[in-house]
């Protein structure tokens, strides 16, 4: 059993793993960078550390108009990165036996962030994998962008 955080982004119910999630706040101002892709929101100051935010809903190519919204910072490998979500809903404990693989026949929502899905009472919550989001080059360009930031 594992607990995840429950998340809305549009119609979507998702889960990420508990322990990959460094903090959950409500965004601050968020300075825009230029150059970046259209699903990257900007940066944000989290206690003197820049946190690039993706706008996770432009990220999996879902709409979304929610108007009060989360930033969900997981730790990647070379540094922190905010996931900007409609709505944090809960905590929830799932059995392993609810949870089964995702299934390669699943298309739409960028299939390769999706790890596997979790049946719950009536509900379905697709679990993410947030560590795939990023591809190696953006995970470069974020990092040179951190650093010119830093300097």
């Amino acid at each position: 059993m594992k607990q995840y955080v429950i998340f809305n982004v549009g119609d979507y119910s998702f889960g990420v793993d508990i322990l990959e999630i460094v903090e959950i706040i409500k965004p601050n101002k968020i300075v825009k960078v230029p150059s970046m892709p259209q699903y990257v929101e900007g940066i944000i100051d989290v206690r003197g550390t820049s946190v690039p935010v993706y706008n996770l809903a432009k990220r999996l190519e879902i709409e979304s108009n929610a108007e009060a919204q989360k930033i969900i910072i997981v730790e990647l490998s070379k540094f922190q990165l905010g996931f900007l979500v409609d709505d944090v809903s809960e905590i929830l404990k799932i059995e392993d036996e609810k949870i089964e693989k995702a299934s390669e026949s699943i298309r739409g929502i960028k299939r390769k962030f999706i790890d596997s899905i979790a049946r719950v009472n009536d509900d379905m919550i697709i679990i993410l994998d947030l560590k795939n989001v990023l591809t190696i080059e953006e995970e470069d360009q974020i990092s040179e962008m951190l650093t010119e930031k830093n300097q």
